[in-house]
């Protein structure tokens, strides 16, 4: 089997509302979406966020000519291949969100011609998982009434772990009361989306909030400012979830040798792809860390069904309008209950809506 051909395009997915999360804004949601094409029929595929970022040019122009002609099922010869021959260009940011979406499609392939899913190809831990809804986002038409009133919604719905997004600092003291008593005995978690800076301004407001029994503290700080971190992290007992926007198990080395983190985020559209993810996960699981994955629920449904310390999938509500991927996938993991089952299907196990691609195509 030989790769024939690798496609890469951008989908611009109109959201209802601009999305804002702390000091970030978006009015779309762009996706990256990579096919690789085998001369045996079989294609696999990947995506991710592009972040408004030229990632298709790079699947194009760094990474297709080094992959058409290849065994699309060595992934581990390919990842480092792929990495190692872009080393000037490879830590971080555009280019590894090209290369995960690349390394999830080959992994795509692999679980087809294997006839198995993926997450029976990385491990097989669980077939039922709890599912972490992240919610809350801050919006001109949402009041603290409205924010209750979705907490409390997921709660009847059988959610069990609940996120809400970070607005202002000053604001989220109230927001967070609300939340909680929204959210009854359910885990709340809070996402500061990377937009705090002075640590000890920070600790003013967040040492008020030990009593909100939070899960976690997500992301305070831009993460490759370790110092505040630090800083911040010796001044409260609120745990820390960290990792979601970090690319290569090196970065993640980092913050947990540094004893900066208690809950491992990870994102294999961001991090490296499955290839890389689990490398990360192995990390995570030899200092005794949870892991738990950003969002997009079709891939990491399969981390957490492979590996025990990944112990949940997050997803955003459709109807709320935060993520725009599931428009363009022929179908999505399903939810009962605050829970998620195994995908049985080979592969991801789910398909895209080639329609819906053509139609928001970029």
């Amino acid at each position: 089997m030989k790769i024939v051909d690798v496609r890469a395009v951008t989908c611009d997915v109109p959201v209802p509302r601009p999305i804002v999360m702390g000091d970030l804004r978006y009015d779309t949601r762009d996706y990256i979406i990579v096919e690789i094409v085998t001369d045996e029929g079989i294609s696999g595929f990947g995506f991710g966020m592009a972040r408004y970022a030229p990632v298709a040019e790079v699947v194009l122009r760094n990474l297709k000519p080094l992959l058409v002609g290849k065994d699309p099922l060595l992934t581990e010869q390919h990842w480092d291949r792929l990495y190692n021959l872009n080393l000037l260009i490879a830590p971080g940011g555009i280019f590894m969100r090209a290369l995960s979406a690349v390394d999830i499609a080959l992994w795509d392939i692999k679980g087809k011609v294997a006839g198995l899913p993926i997450w029976k190809l990385i491990g097989g831990h669980r077939t039922r998982m709890p599912v972490l809804m992240a919610g809350g986002y801050v919006a001109a038409d949402r009041d603290l009434h409205s924010l209750g009133d979705e907490i409390a919604d997921y709660v009847r719905r059988g959610f069990r772990k609940i996120k809400i997004a970070a607005g202002t600092i000053e604001e989220d003291t109230e927001r967070i009361r609300v939340a909680r008593e929204a959210a009854g005995d359910a885990e709340l978690m809070y996402d500061a989306h990377w937009a705090w800076r002075d640590p000890e301004a920070a600790l003013h407001v967040v040492q008020r909030w030990e009593e909100f029994d939070l899960a976690w503290i997500e992301d305070p700080f831009p993460s490759e400012q370790l110092k505040p971190l630090a800083v911040f992290r010796k001044g409260t007992r609120i745990p820390l979830a960290i990792g979601e926007d970090l690319s290569g198990r090196w970065a993640f080395e980092r913050v947990i040798d540094g004893g900066l983190v208690d809950v491992v985020r990870v994102d294999a559209a961001n991090a490296g792809g499955f290839t890389e993810a689990i490398r990360v996960c192995a990390l995570a699981a030899a200092s005794g860390l949870e892991v738990s994955p950003h969002v997009y629920p079709e891939i990491h449904v399969h981390l957490t069904a492979a590996l025990a310390n990944v112990t949940h999938v997050e997803m955003t509500d459709p109807a709320q309008g935060i993520e725009g991927l599931h428009r363009l996938l022929a179908s999505t993991l399903e939810v009962k209950n605050g829970e998620a089952a195994a995908p049985e299907k080979p592969g991801l196990g789910f398909e895209l809506d080639r329609a819906a691609v053509e139609h928001f195509r970029r």
